[in-house]
């Protein structure tokens, strides 16, 4: 066959083809169910803006649950709540229950009969600057230069501070804070004694356990030594202030989600559904059917379906979060019930399949969404996934409910038990992780998460 005849027999056929492609409505829905709270609270904002047809119904609502207020009380919580401002910023109630003092305040109220009137600014100023481990973050001439006072005023109200605080706190370092302990510990003697010469005159050593050495330089024996030791061990804190003075005050978390204990079991209920009660503008309604031109009337109908749209994008994105969460705590009750050792392997395709959905849209219901629990407790709706992390949930379980003491060996024999095997170097990792010292030091500390000294 020649060229000729094979160009002869090629030809272009035009076959039909289908393509599935997703409408606009379907698209804008689904990035309304990936938005996370805060920026849906800014979309609602935007769409009220925009759109006059559409109205938000003002509530005061918990800050804890989201749930309407009744007589500034939750119902749902059963105790009084501050008023949360509405999400979008249109009029909402902002009205607060007070505030617990904070510890910095109960000490300037403490000190306030024994300051003079014009002292009071420079107490608050130092107390003000104390970091969370307590210690002074500044200096007696720095504050005297932002104050505009002398410096011995700053160092009069500082040393009152000192001796009315709990003992170390306002010190500037750890050497001071040990100072400061040691005078106003109760026992006198000669260990005592000894042990403020080691903190005044040779801290760094007594950190470098050279025990030898600094019985030589002090001209004593290491037993001695060891004493003194022991009682720096056993009776000061490096660090007085941990969790006296907090470093930052983070704001409530509302929730997304609640689950409730009923009869019949858990109930899951859409916090949002209450934060953002929209609805389409009676008066605009009205106006459809009024007398109008042409031109309003239409405009008035784009405005009426837009906003219909929307109610309806919530909608879907609720929908889909409380099906989602019905079927993550039906799988996970014993988790929601009885705490983090008993949180179960569950995926997001395995939720997705009993849906019927794509996993891509449980994990957008899912991503940054938090849960209220019965507890109390507010976690991120991605934790019911997270099994990786429940082995150290029931680690910190134990040791807060230890009646003594437990070996890393005891507390991975009882970590076993609860159905995760590890080894005794995974449990000292884990507990290295999270702060906990060893059995060992865990006897002789006071609080069980304060560091000690070496």
């Amino acid at each position: 066959m020649t060229s000729v005849q094979i160009a002869q027999h090629v030809a272009l056929e035009t076959l039909p083809r289908f393509t599935m492609r997703p409408s606009p409505a379907l698209i804008a829905a689904t990035a309304l169910l990936a938005l996370p709270s805060l920026e849906l609270g800014q979309a609602v904002e935007r769409e009220l803006t925009k759109n006059p047809a559409l109205e938000q119904v003002e509530r005061a609502v918990c800050h804890l649950c989201g749930r309407p207020l009744v007589a500034a009380g939750c119902l749902s919580c059963d105790r009084p709540r501050r008023i949360s401002p509405s999400p979008a910023g249109r009029g909402a109630a902002t009205a607060e229950a007070p505030a617990e003092p904070t510890p910095a305040e109960v000490l300037l109220r403490d000190l306030g009969p024994q300051l003079e009137q014009e002292d009071r600014g420079i107490a608050a100023y130092l107390l003000g600057s104390l970091d969370s481990r307590g210690f002074l973050d500044t200096t007696v001439e720095e504050a005297a230069a932002v104050l505009t006072v002398e410096p011995r005023r700053v160092s009069g109200v500082l040393h009152l501070i000192q001796a009315t605080a709990p003992a170390g706190m306002a010190g500037r370092d750890v050497r001071e804070c040990l100072l400061l302990q040691l005078d106003r510990c109760p026992d006198r003697g000669p260990v005592r004694d000894l042990a403020r010469r080691i903190v005044a005159e040779h801290l760094p050593l007594l950190g470098k356990r050279l025990d030898g050495e600094l019985a030589r330089r002090l001209g004593v024996s290491r037993a001695e030594i060891l004493a003194a030791r022991e009682f720096i061990r056993a009776r000061l804190q490096p660090y007085p202030g941990l969790g006296l003075v907090p470093a930052t005050r983070v704001p409530p978390l509302v929730p997304d989600i609640v689950v409730r204990e009923t009869e019949d079991g858990f109930a899951v209920e859409l916090v949002e559904r209450d934060r953002f009660w929209l609805i389409v503008s009676p008066v605009y309604e009205r106006a459809a059917a009024a007398q109008l031109s042409q031109e309003e009337r239409e405009l008035i109908r784009r405005q009426l379906v837009a906003a219909r749209e929307f109610i309806n994008w919530l909608e879907h994105r609720w929908r889909t979060m409380a099906r989602v969460a019905d079927v993550v705590v039906a799988r996970q009750h014993e988790f929601v019930r009885r705490g983090a050792s008993y949180l179960m392997p569950l995926t997001r395709a395995q939720v997705a399949d009993a849906l019927g959905v794509h996993e891509s849209t449980v994990s957008r219901a899912v991503a940054g969404r938090s849960v209220l629990l019965p507890s109390g407790q507010v976690i991120p709706f991605a934790r019911f996934f997270d099994r990786s992390s429940a082995p150290q949930d029931a680690l910190i379980e134990l040791l807060a409910a230890e009646e003594y003491p437990k070996s890393d060996a005891e507390l991975a024999d009882d970590l076993a038990r609860l159905g995760f095997v590890l080894a005794r170097r995974t449990v000292a990792k884990y507990r290295d992780q999270l702060g906990i010292l060893p059995s060992t030091q865990r006897r002789l500390a006071k609080p069980v998460s304060q560091p000690r000294l070496p």
